[in-house]
């Protein structure tokens, strides 16, 4: 068997793999939530990462404080740095728990945290929060709205990079 190469896990995928846990955990039918295994595995090491996990990953990973017992309390309070970053941070919380967005609330989640139009007020956010959004969305499967929202986004850039 190969060797287990050791190389750091970067914040996109702890966002992304927490997001998808979560998402599991909340709201995928009974037969596809975490095996027994997983809860298992989570009961045991949780307690270690909510040490050294940042704040961002503990609330991707408990948003609502509910999975994770008294260990994960981070999540209800956890609100982001500026503007944009708490714009998706509330749109997360939707996200997470298996509900969809509205096509304005997709619009301005965009326009905060992507390089979108015109915007010179572009706000950084944690790469955890943007992996966790993007993967959330895709694993709720994008509702209708949702897409047409994501696809006017790009197709809006799209012709005022054309023009210029």
């Amino acid at each position: 068997m190969g060797e287990l190469k050791e190389e750091p896990v970067s914040s996109a995928q702890l966002g992304a793999f927490f997001a998808g846990m979560t998402i599991r955990a909340n709201s995928f039918p009974e037969a596809t939530q975490w095996s027994e295994g997983e809860r298992r595995a989570m009961s045991i090491f949780w307690p270690r990462l909510v040490q050294v996990l940042p704040p961002e990953v503990k609330f991707i990973a408990d948003p609502e404080g509910t999975i994770m017992g008294a260990n994960g309390l981070t999540g209800p309070r956890y609100v982001g740095q500026g503007t944009g970053e708490m714009r998706l941070v509330g749109a997360l919380r939707e996200v997470l728990a298996g509900g969809h967005l509205g096509y304005e609330e997709v619009q301005c989640v965009l326009k905060d945290i992507l390089p979108i139009g015109s915007s010179s007020d572009l706000t950084e956010v944690s790469e955890a929060l943007l992996a966790a959004f993007l993967i959330g969305q895709r694993m709720n499967r994008e509702t209708d709205r949702e897409l047409k929202a994501y696809c006017l986004a790009f197709d809006d850039e799209l012709g005022n990079s054309r023009k210029t």
